[in-house]
Parts: C-alpha cells; structure tokens; sequence
C-alpha cells in the first residue's frame, strides 16, 4: 500500500470517528457535570438513479447543474476550464484558463457563473448562456470550493471553515465545521441544497451534509459504492463534485477524472420548513 492510500485510509476513518472522552475516573471521584456530546450524524446512502458519460480528461473541481445544463470546472495548470455541458454529458461550450490559472469550485449566482483558482486569488465571472467573461474579482487565501444560498457565496480553501462572501467577493462570515464535535477539515466541493451545504472532502468517499447556521454535521451520505463502481485507477481520482436539480429533485455526483456522472436521489433532510 502506498503513502497516499494509507493516509487516504487513516483520513477516513478519522473523519468518522467520534472522539473520545476525558480519562476515567475511579468509583469514589466526583466530578463537575459535563456537558453532553455532539450527536452523532445520520448516515445514509444515495439512491442511484442513473448514469452520464463523464470526459475522463477532466479534473472536476466543481459542478453545478442551473436550467437544464451542467456547469464543470475542471482544474490543472494548462488544463483548467471551465464548460457546459448537457445533460448526456456532452459539452456544448467550453472556456480555457490561462496557463498560469488553476480552476478550483465553480457556482451560479446572480444570474452568473463564479468560478474561483486555487492559489492565484482570482474569481472569474461569466455568462451563463456562452461563458462569455463579465468580470474578475480578488480575495486573500486559496480557493477550493464555491457554493450560493439566495444571497450569498460560500467558499471552502482546504480547512475546516467556509467563508460567507457577498456579490463583491468581500467575506461577511465564517463558519467553522464540525464533525461530532470535530473540526472536518479539508473542505472541498460544495452545494447548496435543501437549506444546507454538502459538502466532498478530499480522499474521503463521503458526502457530508452541514447545517449552515452551526456549522455542525447532521448527515453522512455514503458515496462507497459509486466510488467501487467507478473503479478509480489513481490515488488522484477522489470523489469531487456535485450538483443539484431542484426541478428533479436529484443530484449529480462525480469525481476527478471519472468516466462516470452519478445521478442520485439523497432524501430531503426532516426539519421545518424544508424544501
């Protein structure tokens, strides 16, 4: 086994993990109340719908699905772009980066597409009709993964906390995301369904579902079996990317340099005033 299948695998299963708790006491000591542990989340598995043909060539950064058609980000230097697609995966427009650009998470919001890079702090702003160029924004840090609730972007860099950014690029809040009480680090794709974020997380096979207003993880979706049918071939091929159908009520799920799109159903979370 190789250094980055071990760690993949160590990663993993700390993810999951529930922490322990304090040292234990003998019979006759007394100690203070202690505050009650975070939940555990609910785990559950996606229901497969369906499949798409996926180009191979492309390292997913990120995926959303708006009117119809898919939109991709696909990362690498001298290889970044960002495309449409339709809904049998064939692209129908396609952008490159310059050489010096590495393409990270992509989302659409007002009315727009965002597409971020990972080191060189730029966001890219284009048309959602043809991918025509509108505008391009700065901010401070990397860019991993980018997602929109009705007003505003959300925005992963590799950690453990997402970045509430507004129309400007300028970051009004941070949530730090905790797993059971402990911090999910390496935040990576995102998407913005049901009133919460789902988030990859890189070498993990799973999706986690994150309540937006705590920063805390309510569900665990189970995307093992989507990875064994894919059979990726490369450490490098990890689950990343995904993307909602309102109007269908279904996801979009796939990797970096699968052959494979996923179409998914994940049951709505149960909480007032879902959607």
């Amino acid at each position: 086994m190789n250094v980055l299948k071990l760690y993949r695998r160590l990663f993993i299963i700390a993810t999951l993990l529930l922490p322990l708790s304090g040292a234990a006491l003998s019979c006759n000591e007394k100690t203070d109340p202690q505050p009650e542990a975070p939940a555990s989340p609910t785990h559950l598995l996606p229901r497969l719908l369906g499949t798409i043909p996926h180009d191979q060539g492309s390292f997913t950064q990120g995926l959303i699905y708006n009117s119809g058609r898919l939109y991709e980000s696909t990362g690498l230097y001298g290889k970044s772009t960002i495309r449409i697609l339709d809904t049998t995966g064939s692209v129908t427009h396609s952008r490159q980066l310059s050489d010096q650009f590495f393409a990270e998470g992509c989302t659409f919001f007002d009315g727009r597409i965002f597409q971020i890079t990972w080191k060189e702090q730029r966001c890219f702003i284009y048309t959602s009709e043809d991918l025509s160029p509108v505008d391009t924004l700065t901010y401070t840090g990397e860019g991993w993964g980018l997602t929109a609730n009705d007003s505003q972007l959300v925005m992963s860099n590799g950690s453990d906390t997402l970045y509430f950014r507004n129309s400007s690029f300028e970051t009004v809040r941070t949530l730090p995301v905790k797993n059971a009480g402990v911090p999910l680090e390496r935040l990576n794709e995102l998407e913005y369904a049901y009133e919460r974020i789902y988030a990859n997380v890189w070498f993990s096979d799973y999706i986690f579902e994150i309540n937006p207003a705590i920063g805390e993880v309510e569900r665990i979706i189970d995307c093992s079996e989507l990875v064994a049918r894919e059979a990726p071939t490369s450490d490098e091929q990890v689950l990343n990317g995904i993307a909602y159908d309102a109007a269908a009520d279904r996801f979009f799920v796939t990797g970096k340099n699968w052959k494979t799109v996923f179409i998914v159903s994940i049951p709505a979370p149960t909480f007032p005033g879902n959607r």
